[in-house]
Formats: C-alpha cells, sequence, structure tokens
C-alpha cells in the first residue's frame, strides 16, 4: 500500500496540499483503495478513502499496527555544519540508516550559519524520507550549539568521534550490544585545536578512523551511520 504523512483525529485523516496531490493527480487513487497513513508515532495507519474532492482527501482508519522498520536502538548523529545541499542530503541518509537524533551545531569552520536555515525544509525531506525507507517514526532534527553538542555527545553511552587524521582503527563488531551510540563528525574545514581538545577532554569518546583516504564530511556522516546502524542491527 502506498504511504502518505498526515494526522488521525478521531480516527479519520484529512490529506491536504502535496499529500492530496501525490493520492489524487500522481498516483491516481481511488475512493474506497486503502493506503498507509504515517503520523510520526511509530505506527501504521491502515485507512481507507472515503473521499477524494479537489483540495482534500479523507480517510477513516480502519486499524494500526507498530512498523516493524522502526530503529530498534538510539543513534544520535552530531554535525558541524556543512554545506546546504550536502547536510540536506545527509538528513535524508540519516533518516534512512534508522538515525533518530540529528543535532547540527556551528563550529569555528563552519562553512553555513544556521540562523539562516530553515526547519521546514529540513521537516520536508525527513518526512519524504520516512515514506521511502518505510519508517513511520520521525526523526528529531534539531540545531544547537557547540557547547550543547558537547552535553548531549557526553551522555550517549557509546561515542564515536570521526577524528580526521588521529582517528584509530575500531572494532565495529563490538557495536553488537550497543544501545545508544552518539556520532560526531566536523564541517569541511574540520575542527580548531581548541574544539578538538574540548571534544576529547570533556567527553572521552573513541577516536574512530574511517581509512587511509580523507573522507569528505557528509560521506562520512553517511558512512559511520550505515556501519552503526548494520552493526548494531538496527
Amino acid at each position: 500500500m502506498k504511504r502518505f504523512f498526515g494526522k488521525i483525529e478521531n480516527g479519520q485523516c484529512v490529506l491536504e496540499g502535496d499529500e492530496h496531490n501525490h493520492l489524487k493527480n500522481v498516483l491516481r487513487l481511488n475512493q474506497n483503495e486503502s493506503v498507509v497513513i504515517i503520523t510520526g508515532d511509530g505506527f501504521e495507519h491502515i485507512c481507507e478513502i472515503l473521499k477524494i474532492d479537489k483540495n482534500k482527501t479523507i480517510l477513516a482508519e480502519k486499524s494500526k499496527k507498530i512498523c516493524k522498520n522502526n530503529p530498534k536502538n538510539t543513534i544520535s548523529l552530531f554535525i558541524s555544519a556543512i554545506k546546504r545541499e550536502k547536510l540536506e542530503l545527509v538528513v535524508q541518509k540519516a533518516v534512512e540508516e534508522g538515525v533518530i537524533n540529528l543535532y547540527v551545531f556551528e563550529s569555528q569552520f563552519s562553512a553555513m550559519k544556521l540562523k539562516d536555515e530553515k526547519m521546514e525544509r529540513w521537516q520536508k525531506i525527513v518526512v519524504s524520507s520516512l515514506k521511502q525507507c518505510e519508517r513511520a517514526d520521525l526523526m528529531n532534527v534539531q540545531k544547537i550549539d557547540f557547547e550543547t553538542m558537547l552535553s548531549l555527545f557526553k551522555k550517549c553511552q557509546t561515542r564515536l568521534f570521526a577524528n580526521e587524521r588521529e582517528g584509530k582503527e575500531f572494532d565495529f563488531s563490538s557495536l553488537k550490544n550497543a544501545k545508544d551510540i552518539g556520532i560526531l563528525i566536523g564541517c569541511e574545514g574540520g575542527f580548531s585545536p581548541e574544539e578538538k581538545q574540548k571534544i576529547l577532554s570533556q567527553t572521552s569518546p573513541e577516536n574512530v578512523s574511517l581509512g587511509e583516504r580523507i573522507l569528505r564530511a557528509e560521506t562520512a556522516a553517511i558512512l559511520l551511520c550505515g556501519i552503526s546502524s548494520l552493526f548494531s542491527k538496527n
């Protein structure tokens, strides 16, 4: 069944805007057909189309079930602000790889100012990716400052820091029992010596090497999230 994002109130769902247009004009679904509505609560809501109007579609909920594709463990990605199109790619892939929390922060060498970024754009990418990979829980996306990043990253039980040029070989199979993984990625220019010292002294992370080649920030983020997801059976 096709998947749509919406709200369910009193057993009914009303799709408008892009979701309605996709149902009516792209997929050309009809009255009495069944679809899956995801609301971000972790459930798949099976709904029947009652009526398709010009500007909205009305559906009735028939049943619901927990989505089997929701992440089982908590992976939190902390990434310093990189260029807009690259960050949007990271948002998309993080959803697909089962990331629960995505925290974006500014560091000294960040190429982008977060005050200029609109959360609505990121949320739209999250919803689109959610439907594509058949998750039903919304990934949490937040803009935070550097000090808040340190505080949140420190609370993760397993802390992986992609420490460019200084990382060491890491046994990723050790993540098979990990339930709460934090991943820290710098921006295109990496972290300043002062920032790196704070990260190492305040959070005591695993300094992880991703190989001899220097990876782009978005590549490192996607790779490390994917590895963590696979090994932790997320």
